[in-house]
């Protein structure tokens, strides 16, 4: 039997070999945060995971691979949150107040510092950079999509909706950085009233 422990079926090994993959994201996740991506190295991650640099480039091509893929799994649980969220809302300015509570709430910088980080040393034209590019496009487009919902609906101006929700993510991500030493309290009435501005200015 070819690469696999003897004595275990296909279930098992498939099994064991997505937990594998989800120990090596869980700690490449702790690394990055902790140190940036340019300080982390795939043997960092294995002493941390306890695994070999064979189990890693079994699962993942390089460093980069690993941290696109890390990147894109966490913008999905987090709209998977996020999905589960606005269904209670009917309007889009309920929404861009509930997305606020959300994105005070899980406020991580230390992984978006990484982000930075890897795209100032991740070249321009290589494919990891580009799909990384297309992970915050969509996220960019994903809030978009509030937007341009609340302009049909007669509450936002009618202006470019990609803009605006550039802007939008943009105060946020800036609030955020600011007041990252502050309790959990003072940041959602921060973020709540940096949504008040914004509707200001956006509301037909």
């Amino acid at each position: 039997m070819k690469g696999g422990i003897p004595g275990l079926t296909a279930k098992q090994r498939a099994y064991d070999s997505v937990q594998t993959k989800e120990t090596i994201l869980l700690h490449a996740k702790a690394l990055f945060s902790k140190k940036g991506y340019k300080g982390v190295s795939i043997s960092d991650i294995c002493a941390a995971a306890g695994l070999s640099k064979g189990s890693i480039y079994h699962h993942f091509k390089n460093k980069e691979d690993l941290f696109v893929q890390l990147a894109e799994l966490s913008f999905a649980d987090s709209w998977k949150d996020w999905d589960s969220r606005s269904v209670r809302f009917s309007s889009a300015t309920d929404k861009l107040y509930a997305y606020s509570e959300l994105y005070a709430d899980n406020v991580d910088l230390s992984l978006t510092k990484a982000g930075e980080d890897f795209m100032a040393t991740t070249g321009a034209d290589s494919a990891a950079f580009q799909q990384f590019g297309a992970i915050l496009t969509d996220y960019v487009r994903r809030f978009e999509d509030i937007i341009r919902e609340g302009i049909e609906n007669g509450e936002f101006k009618p202006e470019e909706p990609g803009e605006m929700a550039f802007a939008l993510l943009s105060s946020y991500s800036g609030l955020a950085n600011n007041s990252r030493y502050l309790d959990k309290e003072n940041v959602r009435r921060l973020f709540r009233k940096m949504t008040d501005m914004l509707l200001d200015g956006i509301r037909k």
